[in-house]
């Protein structure tokens, strides 16, 4: 990715009806225009690595790991491993030696009932393949497994909501809540999100959210609607008085670069000085407020991690493929989520 400066860019200012203005709440109006649809920009710089093509990557790792870079240089002194790191290496030693074993059993078992072939290569390649298959699917096994002793006695080297339950939120860690979206379906991108925010306003954290909408819409009806929507979003939020809101902020690129990696990496530039974190939602996406707020705890609490993912659930589904889907996701997605949290940890 080139460094681009986004200075011309503009936002959307000019798309309301006039009548949809003035039916605005005059709480939020007061507390934040609806004229204004993002904060003051606070650029900062954010340069990319370039990149200098595989075989090039490939040498200059080889290098720097033969110690080429600086003969005369005094070597660094080796970190210490962690004990998730000591721990990790050793899971994943005996994730391996169990998978490799149970692949060599199973295709010395078929190999055994296989009747004589005039070709060998027939023989051998049909052997070949049924260990290449039988060790995808006992990958698959180890792994539910793993995820299964986890469920069941837990993992003191993992992340886990029960590690910050009690801790208190640190009101100097603002989290920013961006939604990049091109041309999707206003009302179920806007439904989503009023879900989230009031979720989160529902905690009592608001204040340390904010949410961006970040469009790429090119279509000009789409773009309208969009602001229309996001307009009756705040209203609608202003309309709960009683407890602080997430301010909602909108904000359209009229120069679309890079698609979605250059409509984050913009918002990095503009705003990212103002926030200490950042939750990536897709268009369809709806987190709970306990859930963003125990991830901001997290961090908190772990300053050396540099990225927390949680587990997905696919929800309202309706076609019969959609709907299989969502059954299988929920049945055995827990397991299969943490056996490879038990076995990457934080290398994931």
């Amino acid at each position: 990715m080139k460094p681009t400066d986004f200075s011309h860019l503009n936002v959307l200012d000019t798309l309301v009806d006039p009548a949809v203005v003035s039916s605005r709440s005059t709480l939020r109006e007061e507390r934040h225009p609806n004229a204004v649809t993002a904060p003051p920009v606070n650029r900062g710089s954010m340069v990319p690595r370039p990149w200098r093509g595989f075989w090039n990557s490939i040498g200059t790792a080889m290098l720097v790991k033969l110690g080429a870079g600086g003969r005369h240089a005094p070597a660094a002194a080796p970190e210490a491993k962690q004990p998730w790191q000591r721990a990790a290496a050793q899971r994943r030693f005996a994730f391996m030696a169990l998978t490799v074993l149970s692949t060599v059993i199973a295709a010395t078992l078929f190999a055994g009932i296989q009747p004589d072939y005039e070709n060998l290569w027939l023989e051998y390649g049909q052997i070949g393949l049924y260990a290449l298959l039988s060790g995808w699917v006992v990958t698959g096994f180890v792994t539910a497994l793993m995820g299964f002793y986890v469920s069941v006695r837990g993992d003191k080297h993992a992340l886990s909501v029960k590690q910050v339950v009690d801790h208190a939120m640190n009101p100097e860690a603002r989290t920013a809540i961006i939604m990049p979206i091109c041309n999707e379906d206003v009302a179920t991108v806007f439904a989503g999100l009023r879900a989230t925010c009031e979720s989160v306003a529902a905690t009592g954290h608001a204040k340390q959210f904010d949410v961006f909408v970040l469009s790429d819409s090119y279509n000009p009806e789409t773009a309208a609607a969009e602001r229309a929507a996001w307009e009756d979003l705040r209203a609608a939020l202003a309309d709960s008085p009683n407890q602080p809101q997430v301010e909602v902020y909108y904000r359209l690129r009229t120069r679309r670069t890079h698609r979605k990696a250059g409509n984050v990496a913009d918002f990095c530039r503009r705003w990212g000085k103002d926030y200490r974190y950042m939750v990536v939602l897709d268009a369809d996406s709806v987190m709970s407020g306990d859930c963003l707020t125990s991830m901001v705890k997290l961090m908190e609490a772990n300053p050396t991690a540099g990225i927390i993912q949680t587990a997905t659930q696919a929800i309202g589904h309706v076609t019969l493929h959609a709907r299989a889907q969502q059954f299988a996701s929920r049945v055995t997605g827990r397991l299969f989520t943490l056996g490879m949290q038990f076995w990457q940890l934080g290398e994931s």
